[in-house]
């Protein structure tokens, strides 16, 4: 018989998933859970991808001392902040790290005087110091040159320099994990608002070193998608870092450095006296000073590049793209927008799923917010390919481009309806026009429906359609779940309880039919889950008619002669509930229902017949109790 590990190898296996090995390391770190593991498999979890690395155990990291200063005071963020600097305090199990120059100066000239790279080593205390203070929910990440960040990412740069940061396990490590997770608490951690100026142009300092070591690495294969990911961060002007200090104008003149109009990035006028966004500015000419966007440039017209890689290169692009100067960079981009629209239109349906693929909606978001600056007339076709190609992966057989492509969708549909605007997103009406045209829901329903990660993305577009949606669509939902598993059956009472909510008039009398139909032919059991599901439609209910006609299926439902104790029970209690915290329910209709319990306790014939035997006493006792307690609840709410 086989394990329960190996079975859900198999499940996983004829899901799409190919690779063994991957899915054995998703099933450990998920410890043997299908579910997580699905969800580390489809990347709605970070952990696959951090190349093998366990913590290292340092024996606890220090604290910052008395001289040590603030932890950035990081309420909403689990605590944590930069660190001051000057002396940690002790307990910590480390020996004072090494000065960066110490490390430096062990290395190994040849005759030429030339940097071998011999000899060199990473920090490595500083390293187990910085995992101690970064990777923890109370962080406190040191912010000057000399301390352990400055340290690591001074050595990562020299040792790319010597080709070296990849076949350091050390310099990777930092590199893959600790850094990545650093600049992403310093800037977008809603703590950033609480430091001080001190702190800020700390940031501003370890930013550049950032900008240098990324310039290095990237004009050396592979392409450092990990570092890229993390420049985007740091090009990133909506970031709360960036927010905070958008009024700061650029610390250098950079028309000295490349000439007058010849800057990788500048101010756009229209924000130029209010929010500069100065050290953005900075950031994203000094990356270009350093050689950066040469390099980049390079990569994108190398041959057989991937589409995984194209996008890593463009992303920290389109994020800044409002401050890129057209006459020096859409000559250098103009060809890569053209190409890739192309490529991604050439893109074949066995090639969907493939996961190298799963870029592609990052990779056309980034193009999309390029066209905007150098390409407005193509922003319209980048959005219809957009959604093309989320639709052909919806239509796939293979469960990881469905769920990729589900996630996609209900990241677009968030994007469309926040109150803050997102630069990229497709508009509204729109989107809501290719859902109904492309019968996307109904695509969605024919996949994992047992799969509760599945079904929550699936919730996401039947939220936006609301009223939207078809009688037919609501009766196919419904059918779905005939003969199915009990988790089936709930998944897609979920999904039609968040839909619910928007249901208008014909919606909800129509699901109140195919309720009503399954109720006179199911189970018990399923006439349970009929009365979970009627209860939240009732709880959830945002207008008085939908909470108005659920108390009254509920009230009908109570009062059918032949239905079990345990039934009558839960109707009333759903009823009960709903009057006494709905906020849709009117005073006017407690009463009501206060009234005709009276009324139902007051009736001595009918009470008498139930009582004939020992379970229609008990029904009568519920129905007395629930009278009684019924005017005692509403008073209290």
């Amino acid at each position: 018989m086989e394990s329960e590990e190996e079975q859900h190898m198999t499940t996983l296996l004829c899901m799409g998933f190919s690779d063994p090995a991957t899915i054995r390391k998703a099933l450990r770190l998920a410890k043997n859970d299908i579910n997580e593991a699905v969800a580390l498999l489809t990347n709605e979890r970070p952990g696959l991808d951090y190349g093998g690395y366990e913590p290292m155990d340092s024996g606890g990291g220090p604290s910052p001392g008395p001289g040590g200063g603030s932890r950035g005071d990081g309420s909403g963020d689990g605590g944590g902040g930069p660190s001051r600097g000057g002396s940690t305090g002790g307990g910590g199990g480390f020996d004072p790290p090494p000065a960066y120059h110490e490390v430096v100066d062990a290395e190994k000239n040849d005759e030429n005087g030339n940097c071998s790279g011999e000899g060199i080593e990473f920090p490595t205390t500083n390293l187990y110091e910085l995992e101690s203070r970064v990777l923890t929910d109370h962080w406190s990440i040191p912010y000057k040159r000399e301390e352990s960040l400055g340290k690591c990412l001074l050595a990562s740069t020299y040792l790319a320099r010597l080709g070296l940061s990849e076949s350091d396990e050390n310099c990777k490590r930092f590199m893959d994990r600790c850094m990545p997770e650093a600049f992403k608490k310093l800037l977008t951690s809603s703590a950033v608002h609480k430091w001080g100026t001190e702190i800020h142009e700390g940031i501003y300092n370890m930013l550049m070193l950032l900008i240098e070591l990324v310039a290095e690495r990237i004009k050396q294969d592979p392409i450092p998608t990990g570092l890229l990911a993390v420049l985007t961060m740091a090009f990133n002007p909506d970031n709360e870092y960036h927010f905070k200090n958008r009024m700061k104008v650029s610390q250098r003149n950079w028309a000295e450095v490349f000439g007058e109009g010849n800057m990788f990035a500048v101010s756009p006028v229209s924000t130029f006296q209010k929010e500069p966004h100065g050290w953005v500015v900075d950031l994203v000419n000094k990356f270009g000073e350093l050689g950066g966007f040469a390099a980049i440039q390079a990569k994108l017209h190398s041959e057989d590049i991937e589409l995984g890689a194209v996008s890593a290169l463009v992303q920290p692009l389109g994020v800044c793209a409002e401050y890129l100067n057209s006459s020096v960079v859409q000559p250098m981009l103009d060809p890569v927008i053209l190409t890739t629209i192309q490529d991604v239109r050439s893109v074949e349906e066995k090639d969907l799923k493939d996961k190298r693929l799963v870029s592609i909606p990052e990779l056309l978001s980034a193009i999309k917010l390029l066209c905007m600056r150098f390409q407005p007339d193509l922003v319209t076709v980048v959005d219809d390919l957009r959604l093309d190609i989320l639709l052909r992966m919806l239509k796939s057989p293979h469960f990881s481009a469905k769920m990729n492509s589900l996630k996609e969708v209900t990241k677009l549909i968030e994007d469309s309806t926040l109150s803050k605007s997102v630069k990229n997103a497709i508009d509204t009406d729109r989107l809501l026009d290719w859902l109904v045209e492309n019968s996307v829901l109904s695509i969605a329903l024919e996949g994992n429906i047992d799969q509760a990660q599945y079904c929550d993305r699936i919730k996401g577009i039947i939220e936006l359609l609301g009223s939207k949606l078809s009688l037919d669509e609501l009766t196919k939902i419904w059918k779905i779940q005939s003969g199915q598993s009990s988790t089936v059956i709930e998944n897609i009472h979920t999904i039609i309880a968040a839909a619910a909510v928007k249901f208008n008039s014909d919606q909800l009398n129509h699901l109140f039919v195919l309720i009503q139909k399954s109720w006179e032919t199911e189970s018990d059991r399923v006439r349970q889950k009929l009365l979970s599901l009627i209860g939240r439609i009732g709880r959830e209910a945002r207008y008085e008619t939908t909470s108005g006609k659920v108390l009254d299926v509920l009230w009908e439902l109570a009062h059918l002669p032949t239905l079990p104790s345990s039934l009558i029970q839960q109707a009333l209690e759903e009823h009960l509930t709903i009057l006494s915290d709905a906020y849709a329910v009117k005073e006017a209709i407690k009463r009501s229902y206060i009234i005709k319990c009276i009324e139902d306790i007051k009736r001595p014939g009918e009470w008498s017949g139930l009582e004939k035997n020992k379970k229609d006493g008990f029904k009568a006792a519920r129905w007395a109790d629930w009278g009684l307690c019924l005017p005692a609840r509403l008073h209290r709410n």
